[in-house]
């Protein structure tokens, strides 16, 4: 049996993203408090009609230490501990195939949504941290005309 090269391709079978509005990467010591962000993050998004990713899970970091028990001659004598960060990433869509004007209402409310983040779910969730990446599809113009006459560098 023969299969045709789009049923072979692992794209053809992924679903249409649109584009990338927003990266929130989550970073804790408990595993629980990060899945209980993570939940309701999405839970958010899905209220405010937002399209993301799933949580997509980033390895874990290990530290380990060592501590003398005794300040003075038992070398030996020592306590091993370890600490796991563990990583979480969510990623923020616009509508596939999106107009501007749609894709600027979704950039809207996801400034408004990363504001509520700020606010109301990190505080409610102790011991856990977010970086947020923007990304903006603004294309910049290196000559003068659109900057009313500056020239940029100079």
């Amino acid at each position: 049996v023969r299969r045709s090269s789009a049923a072979r391709s692992p794209r053809s079978s992924m679903p249409v993203r649109g584009t990338r509005l927003a990266t929130i990467q989550l970073k804790g010591w408990v595993k629980q408090i990060i899945e209980a962000v993570c939940t309701d993050i999405k839970k958010s998004t899905d209220a405010i009609g937002l399209r993301t990713s799933g949580v997509i899970r980033l390895p874990a970091r290990r530290e380990r230490w060592s501590i003398l028990r005794s300040p003075f001659v038992h070398k030996k004598s020592q306590e091993q501990f370890q600490r796991f960060t563990h990583n979480r990433l969510i990623e923020i869509y616009g509508q596939p195939g999106a107009a501007p004007p749609t894709l600027s209402h979704d950039a809207t409310k996801t400034v408004h949504f990363l504001r509520y983040l700020e606010h109301t779910i990190l505080p409610a969730h102790a011991g856990a941290r977010a970086k947020v990446t923007l990304f903006s599809d603004e294309v910049l113009s290196a000559t003068g005309s659109e900057q009313g006459g500056k020239q940029l560098g100079r």
